[in-house]
């Protein structure tokens, strides 16, 4: 998926082109449960880099958690024709590249989907949003184009068959 910056930065629910050093930030604390998320996608210093972030800080982690877990990460790369694209991808610390058909569109619409639940003040479901988005389609890894079958038998002979009116199969 190599796509121009303004797209890519639109899939990431980010309305303008990020500068140098720029960042576009978004979070929710929730008070009651002592949670905080938080999301962040940054502009690098030569413009040819974006790191792309979401994190769940816990008051009182529940067990077996630290009181920071980095949910996902990744970075895109701007190319030599300008073009851009998602290079990796962790979730949970578990690289997810090329885990799934369309790994990198999905990584998109699951940070953006988190994001939109934040600034709707709800607390993303995170294992939940994952495991809608980087669901199996079907046995093939996910992808959901048609075809199959056989590609049908064509004789050369009828090919150039002019004497036929040539070009019939």
């Amino acid at each position: 998926m190599r796509e121009d910056l303004k797209v890519l930065l639109e899939r990431l629910g980010v309305n303008y082109i990020l500068g140098g050093y720029q960042t576009h930030p978004c979070s929710y604390m929730n008070h009651d449960k002592g949670q905080t998320c938080s999301g962040e996608v940054r502009m690098g210093p030569e413009e040819d880099e974006l790191e792309i972030e979401l994190q769940m800080m816990y008051d009182t982690p529940p067990e077996g958690l630290k009181p920071l877990e980095q949910l996902m990460y990744f970075v895109g790369k701007k190319h030599s024709d300008g073009q851009w694209e998602i290079k990796t991808l962790k979730i949970k610390n578990e690289s997810k590249v090329d885990a799934i058909s369309g790994w990198q569109q999905k990584a998109c619409r699951l940070y953006r989907e988190c994001t939109k639940k934040m600034m709707a003040e709800e607390m993303p479901d995170f294992d939940a949003l994952v495991k809608e988005f980087f669901k199996e389609d079907s046995k093939f890894g996910g992808s959901t184009g048609q075809g199959g079958g056989k590609a049908p038998k064509i004789k050369p002979a009828k090919l150039l068959d002019m004497k036929r009116g040539g070009g019939g199969f």
